[in-house]
């Protein structure tokens, strides 16, 4: 982690969301064109209110730029039903409330959503310290804020998940996780969600995780000297190998699983896919829905048994304990709100839930490319998806990119194993003709 520190940028500055003018402008901008020099590959701030500065840091860098956890609400609230809320942890509600427009326009959410409990911790004992910029006594305040987290769920029983806004929570999100039972997101969340999009995946096989859990030493450690290209590409598999099996540890022990619901296929997953248990971190659960093809969730349609046995599913990964519900298709969206209302868990059928956090990170004038497995399919998606996460697919800083003429690529859609080698080639031609044609 690299460091810049702003000088004359206070707490109080950013709470007042005042326009940065002449020499602290300057200096804020310096602060991030200096971590893009020293190789950072995203930015992030230490207080939440620098959301004011968001579009500021945009345009000083091509990284991404996440100033606030905020960014993560649009995706947290679409993981649960319309009568779920989610509570958010700030330092000051009457400052998120003046941000109102602001939160609007970058998150494409509404402070006046009822979704949404905004609870101030400034009344928090121990709080007096971080207002006036020292670290708070750890205890005092934990112990405050699994209170409060107590009184929330009790005066707000739909509560399914609390966002700590105020960025000197994070040390507090564990304390809050075991007294609460509920997910609790925050800014190193979102850090990590940023970071694990650059890192190498290690997790395609299970062996590997047997050697890993086993404690065998790795041909390539972090800490060998890096003499070649070839070394730093090991180094880094190596590096999130150990951040992937160190979540594997904490997985298990916490009891922590994700449940998928399968298409009605049979074919054999390929590592790396949604469907291979040796993708994953953590124990995952997978329940096949009968009935439930391709096709149909290409059109978005659904017939009474089917849905019968969708929630036949929903109920059985539940039984199993797991503590997410996914699916194994992105054309699953059609079925997120059915699925949300049936339980009481998290539910993400969809990458897409991420994207209004990956638009908020970059400038209005650079492109995000989405891509999926039949480009047609996904435009009927795009009142859903403005519903759902908040967007506009129409939006010219989205790049629509169908996979479906990929050489292998056509077993998807006909429900047969991929030849990943064959497929591979090009995908990454695909991606690469992207951004030669679309360098921004």
């Amino acid at each position: 982690v690299k460091h810049r520190v702003v000088a004359g940028l206070t707490p109080e500055k950013c709470q007042s969301g005042e326009p940065l003018t002449g020499d602290l402008e300057a200096a804020f901008r310096k602060g991030i064109t200096d971590l893009h020099g020293k190789g950072a590959c995203v930015i992030t701030g230490d207080t939440g209110f620098m959301m004011w500065y968001q579009a500021m840091a945009r345009e000083s860098t091509k990284l991404p730029v996440i100033l606030s956890s905020l960014a993560s609400l649009p995706t947290i609230t679409c993981s649960y039903s319309k009568e779920e809320q989610v509570a958010i942890f700030t330092t000051s509600v009457k400052t998120l409330e003046r941000m109102e427009g602001l939160l609007r326009a970058e998150c494409g959410v509404s402070i006046h959503d009822t979704r949404y409990v905004f609870v101030g911790i400034d009344e928090i004992p121990g709080f007096e310290s971080i207002a006036l910029g020292q670290h708070a006594e750890s205890r005092t305040m934990e112990a405050g804020l699994c209170q409060k987290a107590a009184e929330v769920l009790e005066q707000h029983p739909k509560v399914r998940a609390f966002l700590l806004e105020c960025n000197e929570l994070p040390r507090y999100a564990d304390a809050l996780r075991r007294a609460t039972g509920r997910p609790v997101f925050d800014a190193m969340k979102l850090c990590d969600f940023y970071i694990d999009s650059l890192l190498d995946n290690p997790r395609f096989g299970i062996k590997d995780w047997d050697d890993a859990l086993n404690k065998k030493s790795a041909p390539w450690l972090i800490t060998k000297p890096v003499l070649l290209a070839r070394d730093v590409a090991l180094q880094v598999y190596a590096a999130s190998m150990q951040h992937a099996v160190s979540m594997m540890v904490r997985s298990r022990r916490q009891g922590i699983k994700l449940g998928v619901v399968r298409l009605d296929y049979h074919y054999e997953p390929a590592p790396g896919d949604v469907d291979h248990p040796g993708s994953y971190a953590y124990e995952v659960h997978y329940q096949m829905v009968p009935g439930l093809t391709f096709e149909l969730c290409q059109s978005g349609k659904m017939t009474q048994e089917v849905e019968v046995e969708l929630l036949k599913a929903i109920g059985a990964l539940e039984s199993k304990g797991v503590s997410v519900i996914t699916g194994d298709c992105g054309f699953m969206m059609w079925y997120q709100e059915l699925v949300r209302t049936s339980t009481r868990l998290p539910v993400i059928m969809s990458s897409l839930a991420t994207l209004p956090a990956i638009t908020s990170s970059f400038h209005k004038g650079e492109q995000i490319a989405i891509f999926t497995a039949n480009g047609k399919s996904l435009l009927p998606m795009e009142e859903l998806i403005k519903a759902e996460c908040a967007v506009d697919l129409k939006d010219e800083r989205y790049v629509f990119v169908g996979c479906e003429d990929i050489p292998g690529f056509e077993a998807v859609a006909l429900g047969e194993k991929v030849d990943v080698r064959k497929v591979t080639p090009g995908m990454v031609k695909k991606a690469q003709d992207v951004l030669r044609d679309h360098p921004k």
